[in-house]
């Protein structure tokens, strides 16, 4: 109700008689004084709830219910686990965007995803790597919102825990082509040692659905923009496109995030204690995964 009252205050072209129908025209200083306190008041208590649900979001509520997380182990992709259950996705469907790919590219889709089952691990972790660290495979969409915030979580983990983790970023368009271009973007700025920093701008701003629009945020990070243009087009992008739907497929994520952490996979945005909680469970097995 706090909330909706400060949505209608914000909005509504009468907003005082919207929100406080007691207010009459010409009821006096005195009415108005009482308005602004209730409004003042109305604030505070919303930020109170804010503050309470991010606080309660931040508790270990595993470790507080005397157990940690349960997990089912997947018998057709050994080592790898799930939890018992999952988090928040964004999903592509044809509601949303429209897209049914032809029989045939499922065809091929398929026979990547049968190809790479039998050993996902090098395109899932990547080559060369540090071995001795936990890597964490993070699929993402730019225009995904609880890709965002478990971007938050992840950068929080591995500042925590500097020494025990190693990201491997896989682009997972699947909001059509502004969110390929974006994609297609940010794996040709890996090769110029820029990726992070690019999506990062992405994640900042509204996501660009122009190629003009792109480069001038490549630009204005020091890309150079003729390359990344070159390499955007690249047969080698798209390979790490159809490898990463590929790794989507044999993983089973419906939408994004995703995340490997180790040996368990996730397909959704959790609470920061429960991702806490995985990633130390995995820092206590044995590296490599696989």
């Amino acid at each position: 109700m706090v909330y909706w009252t400060i949505c209608v205050e914000r909005m509504h072209p009468d907003a005082e008689r919207a929100c406080y129908p007691t207010l009459r025209a010409g009821s006096g200083r005195n009415t108005r004084d009482r308005l602004v306190t209730v409004r003042r008041r109305d604030l505070v208590v919303f930020g109170g709830i804010v503050a309470l649900i991010y606080g309660l979001r931040a508790l270990p509520w595993d470790r507080l219910a005397g157990r940690g997380p349960r997990y089912v182990f997947l018998a057709d992709l050994p080592p790898f686990r799930r939890l018992e259950s999952g988090g928040q996705t964004s999903g592509a469907t044809l509601a949303l965007f429209g897209l049914d790919p032809a029989s045939g590219d499922a065809d091929v889709r398929r026979a990547r995803a049968d190809a790479m089952r039998a050993d996902p691990c090098p395109a899932l972790f990547g080559a060369g790597g540090a071995q001795d660290l936990v890597p964490i495979a993070y699929f993402s969409e730019f225009r995904c919102p609880y890709c965002r915030a478990l971007e938050r979580d992840l950068d929080t983990l591995i500042a925590e825990y500097p020494a025990s983790f190693r990201l491997v970023q896989h682009e997972l368009p699947i909001f059509g082509p502004p969110s390929e271009l974006a994609a297609r973007a940010s794996i040709a700025a890996a090769r110029q040692g820029k990726q992070q920093e690019l999506r990062r701008r992405f994640m900042r701003t509204p996501l660009v659905a122009e190629e003009a629009s792109v480069l001038r945020v490549a630009a204005d990070i020091g890309l150079d923009v003729d390359r990344l243009t070159r390499d955007m087009a690249s047969p080698e992008v798209q390979t790490d496109l159809d490898r990463t739907r590929a790794l989507a497929d044999v993983f089973g994520f419906v939408g994004t995030p995703g995340l490997v952490i180790g040996r368990t996979v996730l397909n959704g945005a959790i609470p920061y204690a429960l991702l806490r909680r995985i990633a130390e469970d995995e820092t206590s097995m044995a590296v490599p995964v696989c």
